[in-house]
């Protein structure tokens, strides 16, 4: 396992979310544990963030930082790490929903500082 896999399998023990991924902003898969078709996951996820980075721009409400996603199966929460790169989790139970978003957020900035993802 490299630096960057050790990182997100904690953040899932930790946070008891059930999958991650890790994309840039062109759409490709930098890495991802427990998804199915992961490269098309980043793909599909790349333009929801693409156009919500956009809608915030034309709404002048700054750039996108973190986004939430509730479906009737879990949550989602994409945060971004530095650039255009992004950590996205998904989890099946949205009652840890404030400890996700922040350890999101915390894992965003571990990310950051490794230099694959600056």
């Amino acid at each position: 396992m490299n630096e960057i896999t050790t990182i997100l399998n904690n953040f899932l023990v930790e946070t008891k979310a059930s999958a991650a991924l890790i994309l840039n902003g062109k759409g490709k898969l930098i890495t991802s544990l427990n998804l199915d078709y992961s490269d098309s996951i980043a793909a599909m996820s790349a333009g929801i963030l693409s156009m919500s980075e956009k809608f915030l721009i034309d709404l002048e409400k700054g750039s996108l930082k973190q986004l939430y996603l509730k479906s009737s199966d879990g949550v989602v929460v994409g945060n971004k790490i530095s650039g255009s790169n992004f950590v996205i989790a998904f989890s099946r139970e949205g009652s840890n929903l404030g400890i996700l978003m922040h350890s999101t957020d915390e894992l965003s900035v571990e990310l950051s500082k490794n230099s694959l993802l600056k």
